[in-house]
């Protein structure tokens, strides 16, 4: 016959250590808040440890998600804008040809707003305003007159080098019906992060006319300044 025994008697020592162990507090003390000795506990800390960077690991990797690892998403559409200096080299018309210094002195002033789309492609709105002196055979000015050109236009960028294409007016006393288009190809040098000095060759080609009358020119000019 077996005789009574107590409660110890039946879960014995190692029952009573593991029940101890699978209802105490992980990481810190359920009174005081204070860490688990590693120590005394050696198995629920590496237990906590591992679930612990588990845990930091899976919303890293959501949050480097979320904004594609940079933290910050970037935003389209942009505004920039540029301001040059215009100077036309050589005209070419159906009446022949001139020389800047020879024929005449031509210098525009160019400011711009310019709306980028994305990373590759911008809207630029441009406007030019020229004053010229042309020369007589002998040197001499013969006349002077200034005018506006008007030229918006597309812009890709084709990471060595940007390119794009012009649609112009020129507005003046004296100036005759003219549409223009204007291929363009520029190259950017960075100042700092949102600016940059620039050098652009444009070919602008127009077609003139007056009643009775039309022609044509074609003026390489180079434009050089700063754009942000």
């Amino acid at each position: 016959m077996v005789g009574r025994k107590g409660w110890r008697g039946k879960v014995g020592l190692g029952g009573m250590a593991a029940l101890l162990v699978a209802v105490a507090p992980r990481g810190a003390n359920a009174d005081t808040g204070a860490e688990t000795d590693p120590e005394e506990h050696p198995g629920v800390q590496l237990l906590d440890s591992h679930h612990g960077r588990n845990h930091g690991h899976h919303h890293e990797s959501k949050a480097e998600a979320g904004t594609g690892g940079s933290g910050e998403a970037p935003s389209w559409p942009r505004v920039g804008g540029h301001w040059g200096l215009v100077v036309p080299l050589v005209s070419f018309t159906d009446e022949g040809t001139t020389g800047i210094f020879a024929d005449f002195l031509n210098v525009g002033i160019a400011p711009g707003v310019t709306v980028k789309l994305n990373e590759k492609w911008s809207i630029d709105f441009e406007f030019i305003g020229f004053t010229r002196w042309t020369f007589e055979n002998d040197g001499t000015p013969a006349s002077a007159s200034t005018s506006i050109v008007v030229d918006p236009g597309v812009v890709y960028d084709f990471g060595p080098f940007s390119g794009g294409l012009r649609t112009a007016v020129e507005v003046g006393s004296g100036i005759p019906f003219n549409l223009g288009l204007v291929p363009i190809i520029n190259k950017g040098f960075p100042i700092n992060e949102g600016l940059k000095w620039f050098v652009e060759l444009d070919l602008p080609f127009f077609v003139t006319g007056v009643p009775g009358n039309g022609g044509f020119s074609l003026t390489p000019l180079i434009q050089t300044g700063v754009a942000f």
